[in-house]
């Protein structure tokens, strides 16, 4: 990583100033926020896909960020191809990814997190030149609005999941980030530890969703904490990295998305609470 990116890493990441602290991604609703409120829960995050209807609730999101003292860490809009070959696909994608930008604003977000687009086929180095056009107009209009841009690492829209490609990305686009998901890299069968060894300086954001495999296959994700990840591993490297973020829980399978979600929620934060310094 070059001295540069490092320097600005250091005086932008951790802004906040305090501790680690434990989220989840909700749905919006005034009772995640009451449940966040209820249990200690300072951070929530969202994310948006096919649409950004939800941009038009701002007022309402900023009332419960008021009312329930639970901040947004982050919104995100995912599964969009900012590198289609129709300029007019291109252009909607990125009108709706500054809307949510603009929503950030609004409702206290300091993070907005998408993907690179679609990779159809194309070389790995002509999808990345492309990136760099749109995530770099996302960047130049999130900059002077306090809100700073990240790629996630899954699969969905998005070719940049791996070191392959943030070695081209992040040297162009200094501003860069990554929200990153040990999950995402288990299901590719690459190291998560490796990769968080070597681009933890780059990540602006953790998602904390259970991963495990058994029989060579991916079992539905249990809650952080009844999963194979080792997540003592992964805060010991987000400490290494100075890391001050938060972690996001992300509840995945249809197991935990229901009647458990709550209960599955509280015990992945107290799971993880036992690595917050």
């Amino acid at each position: 990583m070059s001295a540069c990116r490092q320097q600005w890493m250091r005086l932008h990441i951790n802004e906040r100033g305090v501790d680690m602290r434990i989220g989840f991604i909700c749905d919006l609703s005034e009772r995640d926020f009451k449940f966040a409120a209820e249990n200690g829960i300072r951070c929530v995050e969202f994310n948006g896909a096919d649409n950004v209807e939800f941009t038009s609730k701002r007022e309402e999101l900023a009332g419960y960020v008021k009312k329930y003292g639970v901040e947004f860490n982050m919104v995100g809009l995912f599964g969009r191809n900012y590198i289609a070959d129709d300029p007019a696909e291109r252009a909607k994608h990125l009108s709706d990814a500054k809307q949510v930008i603009d929503l950030c604003v609004d409702v206290g977000s300091p993070l907005f997190v998408t993907g690179g687009g679609h990779p159809e086929g194309r070389s790995l180095q002509e999808n990345a030149k492309r990136a760099i056009d749109h995530l770099g107009q996302l960047i130049e209009y999130g900059r002077p609005k306090g809100v700073k841009v990240a790629l996630y690492n899954c699969h969905w829209g998005n070719f940049a999941v791996a070191p392959d490609s943030w070695g081209i990305l992040m040297p162009a686009l200094p501003e860069l980030g990554i929200k990153y998901d040990p999950s995402h890299a288990i299901g590719d069968g690459r190291d998560y530890l490796q990769e968080l060894r070597d681009w933890g300086r780059t990540v602006y954001h953790m998602h904390a969703k259970g991963s495990l495999v058994i029989g060579g296959e991916r079992f539905p994700d249990p809650p952080p904490g009844m999963d194979q990840t080792n997540w003592g591993s992964i805060f010991a490297l987000l400490y290494h990295h100075d890391y001050q973020g938060d972690v996001n829980i992300e509840p995945h399978s249809g197991t935990w998305l229901e009647e458990r979600k709550y209960p599955g929620l509280l015990f992945s934060k107290r799971y993880l609470e036992q690595f917050v310094l």
